[in-house]
């Protein structure tokens, strides 16, 4: 027998291992980010780790129900749609996926042990980044603008995102191994970065480089406020914080114009992203529907006359995988303004109580958090964010507010079993929060 109250290796992989969650983060991302790749399955690795989730952390899933539960609310919503879509089948199929994604999204950023958000993410996307650099494709650009780089996403634009989305979480990542003395592995992830420039340059992505400098600019201040004293290191951070905000809210003013300009520097005609035309079409459709629009998924269907033109006029060969470009837009085409109402409130709920959370915690799962928060909403006018079925932004998104939802002021005890409550069991034995 051995010594009693011996500790287990920390890198064994058992039911009480961080390594088991890590694992559910990264394998939920991975399966997402080679999707193209993989195909259906992708559904099935997600699926299978949402089960893995149930059945090996099953004590966490009520009081992560009750703490996130205003996120189950559009997808709630899209599965309702179904009641009035032309395609019902089609959008009990497509909202059901939703669904998965989504709740995948609240175990990534609402279930897990904190450490696992950043750490499993760090995990799929420095293995996606590299695997793109060295087996991507080049794809046609533009007229005279030579070839853009795809990698092994499915158009230049997404592998953009998560080239940006992994410079984020890489620069968080190095900061968290220096933190913990971790100092080879932080000068390994360094290495990250000459390859996530070139897949975000070679990319010709406008809007996540436009994304990516000013959500790391933001990022930087805010781990940079850790060197100093409590009350310089809240003011730096509050005073980054009402910077984004006043980005965000005014950016119907200068993003735009920032755009047209990086566009036309790279020797990209703006006209050729076809937004304008696509835009018009939209709110056609959302005019013809408006307080519920066509269903989850009832659009984008290859026997749609309508969604077969736009694939035509935007020169989408595949016929699939495409969108409005447009986040609110796309909601309103399929759910309707009492959709995009209860995407707000669910919006809304997650970012105040993260931008709460960040502001009196500021740990570094918080801040990656709150930073991709922000490099998502400077993109929501020109792509469709958090609402696409198996996509990484969904997971994200609904991860990213999961975050600010959980209530774990004192660390990751709730993994631990209690005879005295969860919450106050980690504390009073000394389980660690990181």
């Amino acid at each position: 027998m051995g010594r009693a109250g011996a500790r287990r290796p920390e890198f064994a992989i058992n039911r009480r291992s961080r390594w088991f969650d890590i694992l559910i983060v990264g394998a939920v991302f991975a399966a997402i980010l080679f999707n193209l790749l993989i195909g259906p399955l992708a559904v099935v690795v997600v699926f299978g780790a949402v089960c893995a989730f149930c059945l090996f952390r099953w004590e966490r899933l009520p009081g992560m129900v009750l703490e996130c539960w205003p996120l189950f609310l559009l997808p709630a919503m899209a599965l309702l749609s179904a009641l009035w879509s032309d395609v019902p089948a089609t959008t009990i199929r497509y909202a059901s996926l939703y669904t998965v994604t989504a709740f995948a999204g609240i175990i990534v950023g609402g279930g897990v042990y904190r450490s696992a958000y950043l750490n499993g993410h760090f995990l799929a996307f420095s293995i996606y980044s590299v695997a793109s650099a060295l087996f991507g494709r080049w794809v046609e650009w533009g007229e005279g603008a030579g070839d853009a780089y795809a990698g092994l996403a499915g158009s230049k634009n997404a592998s953009g995102d998560m080239a940006g989305v992994a410079t984020l979480v890489t620069i968080v990542f190095v900061r968290a191994m220096f933190k913990s003395n971790r100092r080879i592995a932080g000068l390994a992830a360094c290495g990250l970065f000459p390859i996530l420039g070139w897949l975000l340059v070679s990319s010709r992505a406008t809007g996540a480089l436009i994304a990516t400098i000013m959500a790391s600019a933001c990022l930087i201040a805010w781990l940079f406020s850790e060197r100093f004293e409590r009350q310089v290191r809240g003011g730096i951070f509050v005073g980054a914080t009402i910077a984004a905000v006043l980005a965000l809210l005014t950016q119907q003013w200068w993003l735009q114009p920032i755009f047209d300009l990086v566009l036309n520097a790279s020797g990209k005609d703006a006209g050729l992203t076809g937004r304008t035309e696509l835009w018009a079409f939209g709110d056609h459709l959302i005019a013809e529907r408006p307080w519920l629009g066509l269903g989850y998924g009832a659009f984008w269907l290859k026997d749609s006359v309508d969604a077969r033109y736009l694939w035509d006029m935007m020169g989408i060969a595949s016929h699939q995988g495409f969108n409005f470009h447009n986040t609110i837009k796309e909601i309103l085409v399929h759910l309707g303004y009492v959709g995009l109402g209860v995407a707000a409130i669910m919006a809304a709920t997650g970012v105040t109580m993260l931008l709460a959370k960040t502001m009196r915690l500021a740990s570094l799962e918080s801040i990656l958090a709150f930073t991709l928060c922000f490099y998502f909403a400077v993109k929501m006018p020109f792509e469709v964010i958090g609402f696409d079925s198996m996509h990484f932004t969904t997971v994200t998104m609904y991860a990213l507010f999961a975050v600010g939802m959980r209530r774990d002021d004192l660390g990751d005890s709730r993994s631990a079993p209690s005879r005295r409550g969860a919450w106050r069991l980690g504390v009073r034995r000394g389980h660690p929060v990181a």
